[in-house]
């Protein structure tokens, strides 16, 4: 009898478990105790929370006002009673800092926690289990949640300076990142492109600094076009933004950028650059942008501006950056070469670390931490109170503990939310292309490579969004940050044995997007999958539920566009092009339909492999292909890829002899004249994996969507040797022109086709590729049919301009009618539809 009992118990704890609902929180906590039963939130719902945690008592009602539907009455009190919900800190329980107890029963909620920012975190537990989609509103299962994050700092840095962000973008910004349990803003005020803080000492700091377009002390720059822009935050405005945070259990932490990219500073009162007969440019093509570290009126200038911060946000640390400091300045500053020269040095990093050591006595003065990204660490030690901040990769987080500073870790090739989430997608490339899922996959402590003290120095995480091309379209902000900053917080809080991205995942599409667009967060979807084979294109979607629309015309599908609901019967599959839409304001990025791979390895020997593969079934056309080598992971691009040839019915087409590496990610051009469908086509070639390294990778086939005709370009303007014009006649999408001086009314690009080209549609674009820097705002494009006699196209709009050519055209030239306002102008390969 006792048996069955027992058998009956474990029967049902089974399908209570299996029966329990989703919470889906995000971040994962640290432990989780679901029990059947919910508790019902009464209509008249009264909320108990502590004294300490009273500045934060309006926040809390209006979440759960939003969240449940239910206006709750709230008191000021340390008791928990029946049938309430309660927030309470209790500092003497046996968690870290910031950790949480919640605990739901019949009797009501009670959030208690190690700390104030502690009963925060717990809330936003509850808000989120009270929005899970398996979860009736207005009730919350029972549950016993003990939790606590992993790192210290959770932060995130916003870029204000390139493109400015009212207040109330910051403070909407600021809830999303609280509601991820993050506890750091780290706000960018200050760059080359805008000082955005009121200093009361320097007025003309955003009177002039403030402030780029034609006229203005800066030029325009990132879109701004030919129009007065910019912006920035009075004393009242920051104090305000700092109590909005400190409600919501965020620091905000300043960043003053010295003594690079301070263009912004210099342009407005020139006496504290350098004074030289050179110009020199920083990294960004900005001239005249660094600080005079031997004039030392300089340091007083700057214990004003030190001063005024300290007094605008309390938190310990202000961040003085550091970063990308054209030191080539100070070689040509007679001031500078004579501090050099009395204190003994034989190099500017030296001098950058003197600067860096006089500021940090500044910010000691007032009682801060200085903070600085991981270049300050050249030239000398800097205080052991700075922290440093690892962008430039995992090695620097790894070379600042060792040298025993505390360190954050926010490496650009996983953390830096501006990088592009797709090839195809608007964003910087020079990091990583950074998706949800790698953002996810970074793991914040190198055990390998340091000690278990040494690991005790990366005190945690941080994201970072640079602004130069967020302009544009409406709400790239969010869509740039989320939910990849979903991703970040959980690096940030869970335990490193916890963290799985099918499990992410599972609650990110489950429940977490929907949180996401209740907070109304224009994020970015994930995209579906569309695979050609046969005639026919299979599409799947991204997660169970997701609205896929399709696009049969080569546009970007719309919320107007046809539902994919069954396979598609199509030899035209290139034209097709696929995107999930969540709501009006979130969607994914726009694919197209893939082939699979031809060819593929995987090896982790010193070996040589040799591949041979039939790809009839992949050839289905004339046309220029192009083959592709991609590896499949970070760790697999090793190996050596040569002897490359394409067959036609056992006859060479064309062969690649010379070496390639595989990190290069190798793209070979093939034509393809003879198509017939009885022809056989066998691709051979050869990867040498010299040592012992994983090196596996896909191949893909694919047939260019654009002509390819030869062309000889020319231009009015003086080109730079490392970006000739002859990169305008490779078809290269990632190569381009850049021109050594800004375009001037009367300048031109001229395209000539060695034979006139037959083409619907001719695109021509300016800029960096996937990037709207030094294009041409002003001009316009024309062509001609016989290389004489020119007819006038489109306007440039944001860079770019069309024709659509009734006849063969035998030219195409840009005629630019004003200056673009930047320091040079770049030009792309002509975009040449059929």
């Amino acid at each position: 009898m006792r048996k069955s009992i027992l058998l009956i118990a474990i029967f049902l704890s089974c399908v209570n478990i299996s029966q329990a609902q989703k919470l889906d929180i995000i971040p994962k906590p640290v432990k989780v105790e679901q029990k059947e039963g919910v508790f019902v939130i009464p209509s008249s719902v009264q909320i108990v929370i502590d004294k300490k945690v009273q500045l934060s008592s309006d926040y809390i009602k209006a979440n759960l006002l939003k969240n449940t539907g239910i206006n709750p009455i709230v008191s000021i009190g340390k008791s928990h009673k029946k049938n309430t919900i309660s927030f309470l800190v209790d500092e003497k329980m046996s968690l870290p800092n910031d950790g949480y107890k919640l605990t739901v029963t019949k009797k009501g909620i009670a959030v208690k926690g190690k700390s104030v920012n502690g009963v925060l975190n717990g809330f936003q537990t509850l808000i989120q289990i009270c929005t899970a989609k398996e979860v009736k509103k207005g009730t919350v299962p029972f549950v016993k949640i003990e939790d606590y994050p992993r790192f210290e700092w959770r932060g995130m840095m916003l870029d204000c300076s390139r493109q400015f962000f009212d207040k109330p973008t910051v403070e909407n910004y600021i809830d999303w990142l609280a509601a991820h349990k993050m506890n750091v803003f780290h706000w960018h005020l200050t760059d080359d492109n805008g000082w955005r803080v009121e200093i009361k000492s320097m007025p003309d700091l955003t009177a002039k600094g403030a402030w780029r377009g034609p006229g203005e002390v800066l030029l325009p720059s990132y879109g701004s076009g030919n129009k007065r822009y910019g912006g920035f935050y009075t004393q009242k405005d920051i104090k305000e933004v700092v109590a909005y945070a400190s409600a919501r259990g965020i620091s905000i932490m300043p960043e003053i950028e010295i003594p690079g990219h301070s263009r912004a500073i210099t342009a407005s009162y020139p006496e504290i650059g350098c004074v030289t007969t050179q110009e020199t440019k920083s990294v960004q093509g900005e001239v005249k942008n660094v600080w005079c570290v031997g004039r030392e009126e300089n340091y007083q200038i700057l214990d004003s501006i030190i001063r005024e911060f300290t007094e605008m946000f309390p938190f310990e640390y202000i961040h003085v950056a550091g970063d990308e400091v054209n030191r080539a300045n100070w070689e040509h500053c007679p001031k500078c070469k004579a501090l050099m020269e009395k204190e003994g040095y034989t190099d500017t990093f030296q001098l950058q670390n003197y600067f860096f050591k006089r500021v940090e006595k500044i910010v000691e003065k007032y009682n801060r931490k200085t903070a600085g990204w991981n270049e300050i660490m050249k030239g000398g030690d800097v205080s052991p109170n700075t922290q440093i901040f690892a962008w430039q990769g995992i090695s620097y987080g790894i070379e600042s503990v060792k040298k025993g500073y505390s360190t954050i870790m926010m490496p650009g090739q996983y953390l830096y939310f501006d990088m592009a989430q797709s090839e195809n997608e608007r964003g910087h490339r020079w990091a990583a292309i950074t998706d949800t899922k790698r953002a996810y996959s970074f793991e914040p402590v190198p055990n390998d490579d340091l000690t278990p003290e040494q690991q005790k120095l990366i005190k945690g995480v941080q994201g970072g969004l640079w602004s130069e091309y967020l302009d544009r379209p409406t709400r790239f902000v969010e869509y740039q940050s989320y939910p990849r900053i979903s991703a970040l917080s959980e690096i940030g809080w869970s335990k490193k044995e916890d963290k799985n991205w099918d499990d992410f995942y599972a609650r990110l599409t489950n429940s977490h997007l929907q949180r996401l667009a209740n907070m109304g967060i224009a994020f970015r979807d994930f995209p579906p999958t569309a695979l050609y084979k046969n005639g026919s294109i299979t599409v799947t979607p991204p997660y169970a539920g997701a609205v896929v629309r399709y696009d049969a015309n080569g546009n970007e599908p719309t919320r107007q566009s046809p539902l994919y609901t069954n396979p598609i019967q199509t030899k035209e599959y290139e034209q097709y092009q696929f995107r999930t839409f969540f709501n009006e304001e979130s969607a994914s990025p726009a694919v197209k339909a893939e082939k699979l791979p031809v060819a593929n390895w995987n090896t982790s020997k010193a070996e040589t492999v040799n591949i041979s593969e039939n790809i009839s079934e992949n050839v289905d056309k004339n046309g220029i292909w192009y083959l592709t080598f991609t590896p499949t992971e970070d760790g697999t691009a090793n190996g050596i890829i040569r002897e490359v040839s394409l067959y036609e019915n056992d006859k060479l087409i064309q062969t690649y002899a010379e070496e390639r590496t595989l990190k290069a990610k190798p793209r070979l051009r093939f034509v393809i004249e003879n198509y017939n469908e009885k022809n056989t086509y066998r691709l051979d070639f050869k990867v040498e994996n010299k040592e012992a390294t994983a090196s596996s990778a896909k191949v893909n086939f694919n047939c260019s969507p654009y002509q390819e005709p030869e062309v000889k370009v020319t231009s009015s303007m003086a080109e730079n040797p490392k970006f000739p014009i002859s990169k305008l006649e490779d078809y290269n999408a990632e190569t381009y022109l850049r021109t050594d001086v800004p375009c001037v009314d009367g300048d031109w690009i001229l395209y000539t086709f060695t034979n006139p080209v037959t083409s619907s549609k001719i695109d021509v674009l300016t800029g960096i590729p996937h990037h709207p820097r030094f294009i041409v705002n002003d001009g316009y494009v024309e062509y001609s049919y016989n290389g004489i006699d020119f007819e006038k196209g489109d306007s440039f709009d944001y860079g770019n301009a069309s024709i659509y050519p009734k006849q063969p055209v035998k030219a195409v030239r840009i005629m630019i009618k004003g200056t673009n306002n930047e320091l040079l102008m770049a030009a792309q390969d002509l975009r040449i539809n059929p």
